[in-house]
Protein backbone atom coordinates (compact mmCIF):
# COMPACT_ATOMS: atom_id res chain seq x y z
CA UNK A 1 0.00 0.00 0.00
CA UNK A 2 1.21 3.46 -0.90
CA UNK A 3 0.21 5.99 1.77
CA UNK A 4 0.60 9.27 -0.13
CA UNK A 5 0.46 12.90 0.94
CA UNK A 6 -1.33 15.21 -1.50
CA UNK A 7 0.54 17.69 -3.71
CA UNK A 8 1.29 21.26 -2.64
CA UNK A 9 -1.40 23.90 -2.18
CA UNK A 10 -1.05 27.66 -1.73
CA UNK A 11 -1.61 27.07 1.99
CA UNK A 12 1.39 24.71 2.13
CA UNK A 13 3.56 27.11 0.13
CA UNK A 14 2.69 30.07 2.37
CA UNK A 15 3.05 27.99 5.57
CA UNK A 16 -0.55 28.25 6.72
CA UNK A 17 -2.52 25.67 8.67
CA UNK A 18 -4.42 23.52 6.21
CA UNK A 19 -6.60 21.00 7.97
CA UNK A 20 -9.91 19.27 7.48
CA UNK A 21 -11.81 22.56 7.38
CA UNK A 22 -9.76 24.04 4.55
CA UNK A 23 -10.23 22.85 1.00
CA UNK A 24 -7.71 24.62 -1.26
CA UNK A 25 -6.89 22.97 -4.59
CA UNK A 26 -3.40 22.06 -5.70
CA UNK A 27 -1.32 25.01 -6.85
CA UNK A 28 0.82 24.86 -10.01
CA UNK A 29 3.69 23.21 -8.11
CA UNK A 30 1.26 20.70 -6.60
CA UNK A 31 -0.09 19.79 -10.04
CA UNK A 32 3.49 19.20 -11.25
CA UNK A 33 4.20 17.10 -8.15
CA UNK A 34 1.10 15.01 -8.83
CA UNK A 35 2.19 14.39 -12.42
CA UNK A 36 5.64 13.32 -11.18
CA UNK A 37 3.91 10.98 -8.73
CA UNK A 38 1.96 9.44 -11.60
CA UNK A 39 5.21 8.85 -13.48
CA UNK A 40 6.93 7.39 -10.41
CA UNK A 41 4.12 4.92 -9.70
CA UNK A 42 2.87 4.45 -13.28
CA UNK A 43 0.53 1.48 -13.51
CA UNK A 44 1.32 0.21 -10.00
CA UNK A 45 -1.84 0.99 -7.99
CA UNK A 46 -4.75 -1.22 -8.91
CA UNK A 47 -7.10 0.84 -6.79
CA UNK A 48 -6.93 4.37 -5.42
CA UNK A 49 -8.56 5.82 -2.31
CA UNK A 50 -8.63 9.47 -1.28
CA UNK A 51 -9.71 11.87 1.40
CA UNK A 52 -12.77 13.92 0.38
CA UNK A 53 -10.70 17.13 0.30
CA UNK A 54 -10.01 18.47 -3.19
CA UNK A 55 -6.23 18.52 -2.79
CA UNK A 56 -6.23 14.77 -2.10
CA UNK A 57 -8.74 13.99 -4.86
CA UNK A 58 -6.75 15.99 -7.44
CA UNK A 59 -3.57 14.15 -6.45
CA UNK A 60 -5.28 10.75 -6.44
CA UNK A 61 -6.78 11.23 -9.90
CA UNK A 62 -3.35 11.06 -11.54
CA UNK A 63 -3.18 7.44 -10.33
CA UNK A 64 -6.77 6.44 -11.15
CA UNK A 65 -10.34 7.35 -10.27
CA UNK A 66 -10.39 7.38 -6.46
CA UNK A 67 -12.86 5.90 -4.03
CA UNK A 68 -13.43 8.70 -1.53
CA UNK A 69 -13.51 7.85 2.18
CA UNK A 70 -14.48 10.55 4.68
CA UNK A 71 -12.29 9.00 7.39
CA UNK A 72 -9.14 9.90 5.42
CA UNK A 73 -9.58 13.69 5.78
CA UNK A 74 -7.05 15.84 7.62
CA UNK A 75 -6.98 16.95 11.25
CA UNK A 76 -9.64 19.57 12.00
CA UNK A 77 -7.46 22.60 12.74
CA UNK A 78 -10.36 24.61 14.20
CA UNK A 79 -9.40 28.25 14.84
CA UNK A 80 -5.99 27.69 13.23
CA UNK A 81 -7.43 26.86 9.77
CA UNK A 82 -5.85 29.15 7.19
CA UNK A 83 -3.76 31.01 9.75
CA UNK A 84 -0.07 31.73 9.25
CA UNK A 85 1.90 29.18 11.29
CA UNK A 86 4.66 31.52 12.50
CA UNK A 87 2.27 34.15 13.87
CA UNK A 88 -0.15 31.57 15.32
CA UNK A 89 2.40 29.89 17.58
CA UNK A 90 2.85 32.88 19.95
CA UNK A 91 -0.91 33.59 20.00
CA UNK A 92 -1.64 29.99 21.03
CA UNK A 93 1.53 29.34 23.05
CA UNK A 94 -0.19 27.35 25.81
CA UNK A 95 -1.83 25.02 23.29
CA UNK A 96 1.45 24.44 21.41
CA UNK A 97 3.35 23.72 24.65
CA UNK A 98 0.76 21.08 25.59
CA UNK A 99 0.71 19.69 22.02
CA UNK A 100 4.50 19.24 22.02
CA UNK A 101 4.33 17.34 25.34
CA UNK A 102 1.61 14.97 24.07
CA UNK A 103 -0.87 15.78 21.29
CA UNK A 104 -3.06 12.76 22.02
CA UNK A 105 -5.80 14.47 24.00
CA UNK A 106 -5.02 18.15 23.41
CA UNK A 107 -7.61 19.55 21.03
CA UNK A 108 -6.61 22.20 18.55
CA UNK A 109 -8.58 25.31 19.66
CA UNK A 110 -12.04 24.67 18.22
CA UNK A 111 -10.73 21.54 16.47
CA UNK A 112 -9.81 17.92 16.92
CA UNK A 113 -7.39 15.90 19.05
CA UNK A 114 -4.66 13.76 17.56
CA UNK A 115 -6.21 10.67 19.20
CA UNK A 116 -9.54 11.36 17.46
CA UNK A 117 -7.68 11.75 14.17
CA UNK A 118 -5.76 8.49 14.72
CA UNK A 119 -9.02 6.67 15.52
CA UNK A 120 -10.74 8.04 12.41
CA UNK A 121 -7.80 7.28 10.12
CA UNK A 122 -7.48 3.78 11.55
CA UNK A 123 -11.13 3.13 10.71
CA UNK A 124 -10.60 4.39 7.16
CA UNK A 125 -7.47 2.33 6.65
CA UNK A 126 -9.24 -0.74 8.04
CA UNK A 127 -11.99 -0.19 5.46
CA UNK A 128 -9.32 -0.10 2.74
CA UNK A 129 -7.67 -3.26 4.12
CA UNK A 130 -11.00 -5.09 4.39
CA UNK A 131 -11.78 -4.35 0.76
CA UNK A 132 -8.49 -5.96 -0.28
CA UNK A 133 -7.93 -8.68 2.29
CA UNK A 134 -8.73 -11.41 -0.25
CA UNK A 135 -6.48 -9.79 -2.86
CA UNK A 136 -3.06 -9.97 -1.21
CA UNK A 137 -0.28 -8.70 -3.39
CA UNK A 138 -2.35 -5.94 -4.97
CA UNK A 139 -0.95 -2.44 -4.76
CA UNK A 140 -3.36 0.14 -3.43
CA UNK A 141 -2.78 3.91 -3.18
CA UNK A 142 -4.29 5.96 -0.36
CA UNK A 143 -3.99 9.73 -0.80
CA UNK A 144 -4.44 11.64 2.41
CA UNK A 145 -2.74 14.34 4.47
CA UNK A 146 0.34 14.98 6.62
CA UNK A 147 -1.15 14.80 10.10
CA UNK A 148 -3.66 12.09 9.14
CA UNK A 149 -1.06 9.70 7.79
CA UNK A 150 1.34 10.40 10.67
CA UNK A 151 -1.36 9.77 13.29
CA UNK A 152 -2.35 6.55 11.54
CA UNK A 153 1.25 5.29 11.38
CA UNK A 154 1.78 5.96 15.08
CA UNK A 155 -1.38 4.02 15.89
CA UNK A 156 -0.65 1.19 13.43
CA UNK A 157 2.92 0.77 14.69
CA UNK A 158 1.89 1.08 18.35
CA UNK A 159 3.88 4.26 18.91
CA UNK A 160 2.83 7.22 21.07
CA UNK A 161 1.29 10.06 19.07
CA UNK A 162 4.00 12.44 20.31
CA UNK A 163 6.22 10.69 17.71
CA UNK A 164 4.04 11.75 14.77
CA UNK A 165 6.80 14.02 13.40
CA UNK A 166 8.89 10.92 12.60
CA UNK A 167 6.47 10.26 9.75
CA UNK A 168 6.47 13.70 8.16
CA UNK A 169 6.23 13.60 4.37
CA UNK A 170 6.85 16.14 1.68
CA UNK A 171 4.02 16.88 -0.70
CA UNK A 172 3.31 14.08 -3.19
CA UNK A 173 5.59 11.65 -1.33
CA UNK A 174 4.68 8.21 0.02
CA UNK A 175 5.31 5.67 2.72
CA UNK A 176 5.02 2.02 1.66
CA UNK A 177 3.00 -0.25 3.96
CA UNK A 178 1.94 -3.88 4.02
CA UNK A 179 -1.12 -5.43 5.64
CA UNK A 180 -0.94 -9.14 6.54
CA UNK A 181 -4.57 -9.44 7.62
CA UNK A 182 -3.74 -8.68 11.26
CA UNK A 183 -1.17 -5.91 11.41
CA UNK A 184 0.47 -3.15 9.40
CA UNK A 185 4.18 -3.02 8.57
CA UNK A 186 6.11 -0.01 7.37
CA UNK A 187 8.27 -1.21 4.46
CA UNK A 188 9.72 2.08 3.20
CA UNK A 189 9.60 5.74 4.22
CA UNK A 190 9.36 8.83 2.10
CA UNK A 191 9.57 7.39 -1.42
Amino acid sequence: MLLIRHGQTDYNASKRFCGGGSDPPLDSVGREQALALATRFAGEPEQVFASPLIRAIETARVLGEPTVLAELRELDQGELEGQDIASSVPRHAEFFRAWRRDPSHVAVPGGETMAALADRMSLGMQRVADLHQADRGRIVAVVSHQMAQAAFLCRALDLPLVRWHEFELGNARAHVLAWDGRAWSLLARDV
